[in-house]
């Protein structure tokens, strides 16, 4: 998780997913915007919300705006259960956390052959995801070995993002994105350089 300031930055709009750092379930998600940008957004999608029934567009009043048909309100209470748990539990100690963690792996890795780290190498500047390859081995046949064997799981492929593998010189195979959360152990860090190493070794 990272601390945000919306006006310091001076977003206009600032979406979000609910599954990743947030702990929420998948298919939840959402997105703060400027009253600049509402003036002159219209919603993607017309169709009933609950309110004003009796109209034909969509209502102008928010959120009701950008909320068309039957919400996911398991998924909305999830969610709110999970940012819940992040502030009592404190942003720093979560980012304490993940940090030593992601500091033990890069560490890890460093001493792997074969591995191609990519990004920067300081924890300070980095968010607790890892992506990597192994020269002699396709991302995702090495995904599938972590998986497979291991019980690790990690996503291979181009993360949705391929201007930025061709940024980092991954495209167009990708790498295998390795994330850390809250939950993870020293003995999960160790346990996954394990498995690294002995693939590294095929």
């Amino acid at each position: 998780v990272v601390d945000i300031d919306f006006q310091k930055f001076n977003l206009d709009i600032l979406a979000f997913t609910g599954h990743k750092a947030l702990l929420g379930p998948q298919g939840t998600g959402g997105f703060l915007i400027s009253p600049r940008a509402d003036a002159v957004m219209l919603p993607i999608i017309q169709g009933g919300t609950g309110s004003k029934s009796d109209e034909d567009i969509q209502p102008d009043m928010l959120p009701d705006k950008y909320e068309s048909g039957t919400l996911n309100a398991a998924g909305i209470a999830g969610l709110k259960a999970g940012i819940e748990f992040i502030e009592a539990t404190g942003i720093e100690k979560i980012r304490e956390h993940e940090s030593k963690l992601l500091k033990m792996l890069i560490e890890g890795l460093h001493g792997i052959e074969n591995i191609i780290i990519y990004g920067p190498m300081d924890v300070s500047k980095m968010t607790a995801v890892v992506s990597i390859n192994l020269k002699s081995m396709d991302p995702s046949e090495f995904a599938y070995m972590l998986d497979r064997k291991y019980g690790i799981m990690a996503r291979s492929g181009l993360h949705c993002a391929p201007y930025a593998h061709r940024t980092v010189g991954s495209y167009p195979i990708g790498s295998v994105r390795l994330s850390i959360g809250y939950f993870n152990t020293e003995d999960d860090i160790r346990y996954t350089l394990g498995a690294i190493r002995e693939i590294a070794k095929l």
